[in-house]
């Protein structure tokens, strides 16, 4: 139990919590909008620290923990543009690995967040239906999937597939590796909200547009 605890606050919410970071960003600005220079220098700064931090990520050879040449992609069952969002786009705009597409939706209204993890909450409580996809193989897979996991380089892995931990990840990291990890995700963390920030500036919104929506996320 204080496991599972430990495991939904450091893996689980910030996921979560990445979500809907992403999700308030998505349409603060125009995909054409170019932005001003402290905004550029600032999203330079974090896209320097988002690299250090994947790569550090990259050292620690999680595939070798989650054995995603087991599974074959179980996270990895949608198009590759579906797991970039708002945040690697302005991260990498003015880089030599700009996101040529992302896809996702803008956040949805508090109330309306909470009701629909409210409700996943509530049903993960009824007893789970049989499971008749299992054995099937997906009919879309993402197209950097390979053998042993993604096939894109460290620092070019969309922000959101390095903050997941699937259950065979977070059970099978020895502790050290996990103590990494959780660092490296906390800190991926920073640099997505950092990213909102610069964004919301950029975009005219005041300081506190979103704190009371990152807050109460679940």
């Amino acid at each position: 139990m204080f496991r599972d605890l430990q495991d939904f606050w450091h893996f689980s919410r910030p996921y979560r919590l990445f979500q809907r970071v992403a999700g308030l960003s998505h349409d603060l600005l125009d995909r054409d909008h170019d932005l001003s220079p402290p905004a550029r220098k600032a999203m330079e700064q974090l896209n320097r620290k988002r690299v250090a931090c994947q790569l550090r990520i990259a050292a620690l050879d999680l595939p070798s923990y989650a054995r995603c040449d087991r599974c074959q992609g179980a996270c990895c069952r949608e198009p590759a543009e579906r797991y970039f969002t708002a945040i690697d786009y302005w991260l990498r705009r003015h880089t030599g690995s700009r996101v040529a597409a992302y896809a996702g939706q803008g956040a949805p209204p508090l109330a309306a967040y909470l009701r629909i993890r409210l409700g996943a909450a509530w049903r993960r409580l009824e007893p789970a239906p049989p499971d008749e996809s299992a054995a099937q193989t997906p009919a879309v897979r993402c197209a950097h999937l390979g053998p042993r996991g993604c096939l894109l380089p460290h620092a070019e892995r969309p922000l959101r597939c390095l903050i997941y931990a699937c259950g065979e990840l977070k059970s099978s990291l020895d502790e050290q590796a996990r103590k990494r990890y959780i660092a490296a995700i906390k800190e991926l963390q920073q640099i997505s909200i950092g990213t909102f920030n610069v964004l919301k500036q950029e975009a005219g919104l005041p300081s506190h547009y979103g704190i009371a929506s990152l807050l109460f996320t679940l």
